[in-house]
């Protein structure tokens, strides 16, 4: 009989001609879970026998960063696979000629991609038919399918799903550091439905992706609107050669001549502080000891993602008896916004719902007193580079900065048209209605392949 404890308690027993262990001795293989879903999927073809390419993995140019250009062929890295989609906001480039030394790492558009190392173990996305060529880090594995049998829009969402994550998790545990090389990814089990449905699955998830492009040029739209009105605000008089006393700067955060140049023209142009526009409350710690794995969300710096709340595998949770503590002074409420003052500063987003959350000490709740502003248009405002800029200026810390709440209340900002502040809310809010359908088509698309794995295994 083989006996274990994990992480959250569960305690299970298993007979050993139940298991293998010359094949894993190490009792996480043997969890349950795994079992259920190796039962579930033993019908199911392995995935090397639906490659028309064996599973490779790209590396790190030699020369590392300093091989990086401004354009060229897109260099992708683990952290870009972000739920099924490519992010392709923060993109590196290689030369051409790079690029070709490094040809076992080649992508094309509709391969799938496969995060095989550390925090982001079995992260997957799929290669836009917009990027036609492209390569990647040691950290990302290259899927290439034969279509004849598997559609690549299938395998992806398949591989976000407890049918094929678990099966990544599971092949990826055993060593010191997590890790999937190409033989245990091969060895993943794929239950396959009638292709013309998994060709359905691709219509849907194209309809997501369409959306989410939409979403993200009409945020862009409202980011060049703001630029192009406050940009002459943070024009300055000063001539390119100037100087500072070095008690004037910290050159921790950096030396770039402009950032220190006195930007803001009041005389010029009208300004309102940021205390003048917010009320505003620091959120509270309880301690990584009574964080756990699922519960009552516990907002930190890094569930804020693009004008919304993110929740990822990151993202940590308090019990109820916490909460109930907590709640009348940390809880945001719905129409508040989320403003980050330590680590990142200045990601924003807003509060939605009145649903049970904390918020941690680096993030303010803010409230809007000045009823002139649109919140839509407040995230764009406080978000545009020129604005961040000045919060990070008057940040300290050299490794982890943090915005001093009476500092951040006395920032002058620029009063902006109010017919601009309409403009830039309403896409802004469209922006954000567009990326939600977006994310309920993503939904869809995985209620459907759970659909159809179903009624194959019956």
């Amino acid at each position: 009989m083989v006996k274990t404890q994990i992480k959250n308690q569960n305690i299970f027993w298993l007979w050993s001609d139940e298991i293998d262990l010359v094949k894993r001795s190490d009792a996480y293989y043997w969890l349950p879970k795994f079992l259920d879903i190796e039962n579930t999927t033993k019908t199911g073809v392995k995935l090397q026998e639906l490659l028309i390419k064996n599973i490779t993995y790209g590396h790190t140019p030699l020369g590392g960063k300093n091989t990086y250009t401004k354009k060229g062929i897109l260099f992708i890295r683990s952290g870009q696979l972000n739920d099924f989609f490519l992010d392709l906001t923060d993109n590196v480039y290689i030369s051409e000629s790079v690029h070709r030394c490094m040809q076992r790492s080649m992508i094309k558009s509709r391969d799938v991609l496969v995060a095989t190392v550390g925090a982001t173990i079995g992260a997957v996305a799929i290669v836009p038919e917009i990027v036609q060529e492209a390569n990647c880090n040691q950290a990302v594995g290259i899927l290439r399918v034969d279509e004849k049998r598997l559609n690549p829009y299938y395998l992806a969402i398949y591989l976000t799903l407890p049918y094929g994550k678990e099966q990544i998790l599971r092949q990826s545990s055993g060593g010191a550091r997590d890790n999937l090389d190409p033989f245990e990814l091969k060895q993943i089990k794929i239950v396959l439905p009638k292709i013309q449905d998994q060709q359905k699955v691709e219509q849907i998830v194209k309809e997501a992706f369409q959306l989410k492009k939409e979403a993200e040029k009409e945020r862009q739209e409202a980011d060049l609107i703001l630029e192009n009105s406050i940009k002459e605000f943070f024009t300055t008089d000063e001539p390119k050669a100037f100087w500072r006393w070095n008690t004037d700067i910290e050159i921790d955060k950096t030396l770039e001549p402009n950032f220190w140049k006195k930007t803001i023209s009041s005389k010029k142009y009208p300004t309102i502080e940021f205390g003048d526009i917010f009320n505003y409350q620091k959120g509270t710690e309880v301690g990584s000891a009574l964080y756990q794995d699922s519960g009552i969300p516990f907002l930190r710096v890094s569930d804020l993602g693009d004008l919304e709340i993110q929740f990822g595998n990151s993202s940590k949770y308090i019990n109820e008896t916490l909460f109930n503590e907590l709640k009348n002074e940390f809880q945001p409420h719905k129409g508040e916004l989320l403003f980050s003052k330590d680590a990142t500063i200045g990601l924003m987003a807003k509060v939605e719902t009145e649903e049970k959350q904390i918020i941690s000490s680096g993030i303010l709740r803010l409230q809007i007193k000045n009823k002139d502003f649109d919140p839509d248009f407040l995230m764009a405002f406080l978000t545009n580079k020129f604005i961040n800029q000045e919060f990070v200026k008057n940040s300290t810390g050299s490794v982890i900065k943090h915005l001093n709440t009476q500092k951040l209340s006395k920032i002058e900002l620029p009063l902006i048209d109010k017919q601009i502040q309409k403009e830039v809310a309403n896409k802004i809010k469209s922006s954000i209605s567009k990326k939600q359908f977006s994310r309920q088509k993503l939904q869809e698309a995985k209620d459907f392949v759970e659909t159809l794995v179903r009624k194959s295994i019956k």
